[in-house]
């Protein structure tokens, strides 16, 4: 399977250590190698390695639409976890949105790329807190820089949306909130999937993606 190929695509695929050592091997491709010197940087600068990579299937710098997330969970961590923000990932959360993208038509080669709005591990016990959305604000504004062709900025859940508030970036993109895809959200009310579903396609919308 070829970078951003959908052939055998389906989710959970990083339960696979194959995959994961497969998408490791691609993370110097054109398209994601600015992405991937970003994040050895701030491997650096924190001075710890949860930060994970950007997922070499999905466009890197050649994104359209940018999906912000809160901060890394446990299942994209290593050792449990893949090291990647990914659709891929085996937990539920990444499932969902699998299946939100798929059952819309999403080309993630072609459209988009997930981070964080808190790049490193925050453990579920602990709250993000006014000090780790200050202390990530560079990070955010750096990774923008990096992406020229981006458009949108979707984000994904209350702490995501609380985070850009309080980055206060003054962003030309045009900027889209919906709820985050954890089971937790999703079940409490089962009509936020489909509004996930509508906010999605209002992105490819905005972003001028018509198939």
């Amino acid at each position: 399977m070829g970078v951003g190929s959908e052939d055998g695509d389906r989710p959970r695929l990083h339960r696979d250590p194959r995959e994961v050592e497969r998408k490791l091997a691609l993370l110097e491709e054109p398209h994601i190698a600015p992405l991937t010197a970003f994040v050895i940087r701030l491997r650096d600068q924190l001075g710890e390695q949860t930060v994970p990579w950007f997922d070499p299937t999905e466009a890197g710098v050649e994104a359209r639409i940018l999906l912000l997330l809160q901060s890394p969970g446990p299942k994209v961590i290593p050792p449990v976890g893949s090291g990647f923000v990914s659709p891929h990932n085996n937990d539920q959360t990444a499932q969902n949105m699998w299946g939100i993208q798929r059952e819309i038509g999403i080309n993630r080669r072609e459209e988009l790329c997930t981070w964080n709005v808190v790049p490193w591990y925050v453990p579920r016990e602990q709250a993000l807190r006014a000090a780790d959305y200050a202390r990530a604000r560079p990070m955010l504004s750096e990774l923008l820089g990096l992406l020229p062709d981006l458009r949108v900025v979707v984000l994904l859940g209350g702490n995501a949306q609380d985070a850009w508030r309080r980055a206060n970036l003054g962003s030309r993109l045009a900027i889209l909130s919906t709820w985050h895809t954890s089971p937790l959200a999703l079940n409490y009310d089962r009509s936020r999937r489909g509004q996930i579903l509508d906010t999605l396609r209002q992105a490819r919308q905005i972003a001028g993606i018509t198939n």
